[in-house]
């Protein structure tokens, strides 16, 4: 018994000295005008009605990223909408760390005003025009700094109507990461409970 649990002792310290490689790192945040850094009011806003939400998730072992964006009473038509950084909450980057819509273009299908939009797709290195290109594991990097922000751009507002800091993210262990710990803990438990016979 006490070798069996050196064993999963042993795995449980391997597993957790393990870089974050079988992970899932999640983004919650709300979209909204105070947030905006470029506006036309005085503060930088737009004080525009306009609302949405955003969850994003990479999972660091199949390099897939996914995401699902809201906007709600948009004052102007949805332009263009894109992940951008590296900035602070109090600063803009015209730079884009993952091109959302413009380009690529819009489906007919979304509706401009008030809509949602999913999707998934493998993370590659982004060419933009004017900057040097971000590879998957530099845009992650910036995006893990809690250095990057949605922008939903619209006819009315140009730069950015709403905008939604992502902030740091929440990290998930991969269900076979998690078994282990589990697996590990009751293992040390039966044990403790074994040797006290």
């Amino acid at each position: 018994m006490r070798t069996v649990s050196v064993f999963f002792l042993a795995s449980l310290l391997i597993v957790s000295a393990r870089p974050a490689t079988a992970s899932v790192l999640t983004w919650d945040f709300v979209i909204n005008e105070s947030q905006v850094k470029n506006g036309p009011e005085a503060d930088g806003s737009t004080n525009s009605p306009a609302t949405g939400t955003g969850h994003f998730e990479y999972d660091t072992s199949s390099n897939i990223i996914s995401y699902t964006v809201t906007w709600n009473s948009l004052f102007g038509d949805l332009t263009k909408l894109h992940v951008h950084g590296p900035a602070t909450a109090a600063a803009n980057n015209p730079q884009h760390l993952i091109e959302i819509f413009g380009p690529p273009a819009i489906p007919a299908s979304v509706d401009l005003d008030s809509d949602t939009w999913t999707d998934s797709h493998l993370l590659s290195t982004l060419t933009q025009p004017g900057f040097d290109p971000l590879t998957p594991a530099t845009i992650i990097g910036i995006m893990q700094n809690g250095e990057s922000y949605v922008n939903v751009h619209t006819t009315t507002f140009g730069m950015g109507e709403i905008r939604g800091n992502l902030g740091l993210p929440t990290i998930v262990p991969e269900p076979g990461t998690l078994g282990l710990f589990v697996t590990g803990c009751v293992c040390l438990c039966f044990r403790r409970v074994h040797k006290g016979k």
